[in-house]
């Protein structure tokens, strides 16, 4: 199983001081500060026309005061989604921006969803984040079989690469992604909905209603990087009655969550 980044590690416990309503500011700029190029990178980005007014930012007690406490975990996933999960996949044909766009769309569409419906954003944004890192080790694994192993059939949104997972291993990498974040220490409210992030509606709660939120995360996220038609479904009806939501409600978050995209964009290139 691939070793977590030192990065992705900061992620997990900064996910955690936001879920904390004892954290402060000051914690997590201590927590930032045990990586360089994380302190680093904040920074700089804290200093640019995003955020830059007044006196520049020297120091990264600085520059979380600055963004303040909610967007300082943006930056780091930013960050940190370019050193987890921006990595080119042959088995999925994704090449690495690709892959980053799929994470940190999903991340912003589940966030903004949550915010809809009065649940925890910061692990919706975490959840959005990290939902196909389990692709990571199907293809290091399909990659070592050979030249012979075909890259695996896209169905796109709500299935994906699902089908052609589970008929070549048994699972999906749903499954592995779940399994991957536990062992490095993530908890329930993000491992159990990106493990049902396929079949939301046989989440268990009280996970269902993120697991739901993850779900139209992804469709956004098709929406946005696929350019993705789709027909209704009984099944997206069934989800989007869980979160009390229409088609039309649903999609009308595509616009800004563009902007979003386009903005991080922007932010990486600094």
């Amino acid at each position: 199983m691939p070793q977590l980044p030192p990065i992705a590690q900061v992620l997990a416990r900064l996910q955690r001081l936001l879920s904390d309503p004892n954290s402060g500011l000051d914690d997590i700029a201590e927590l930032i500060r045990l990586d360089a190029a994380l302190t680093t990178r904040v920074i700089q980005i804290s200093n640019s026309v995003w955020f830059g007014r007044g006196t520049p930012c020297r120091t990264i007690g600085d520059a979380v005061n600055r963004v303040g406490f909610r967007e300082v975990y943006h930056l780091v996933a930013v960050v940190a989604s370019g050193a987890i999960v921006a990595q080119p996949l042959a088995a999925y044909t994704r090449d690495a921006t690709t892959m980053w766009h799929e994470s940190i769309s999903c991340a912003f569409a589940a966030e903004m969803l949550a915010d809809r419906l009065a649940e925890d954003t910061a692990v919706a944004y975490t959840a959005g984040l990290l939902h196909s890192i389990g692709r990571l080790a199907i293809n290091k694994f399909a990659l070592a079989q050979g030249p012979a192993l075909k890259p695996f059939a896209d169905e796109h949104f709500p299935r994906d690469h699902s089908s052609a997972e589970f008929l070549l291993l048994g699972f999906t990498q749903a499954d592995v992604a779940a399994c991957m974040l536990k062992k490095w220490d993530f908890a329930k409210t993000i491992t159990e909905p990106i493990r049902e992030q396929y079949e939301p509606l046989e989440a268990q709660e009280p996970h269902d209603r993120m697991a739901a939120i993850l779900y139209g995360a992804r469709m956004l996220r098709s929406v946005i990087c696929h350019k993705q038609e789709f027909g209704e479904s009984a099944e997206e009806d069934e989800v989007l009655n869980h979160l009390r939501m229409s088609r039309e409600e649903l999609l009308a978050f595509a616009p800004s969550l563009q902007t979003q995209l386009n903005r991080a964009h922007q932010m990486t290139k600094l």
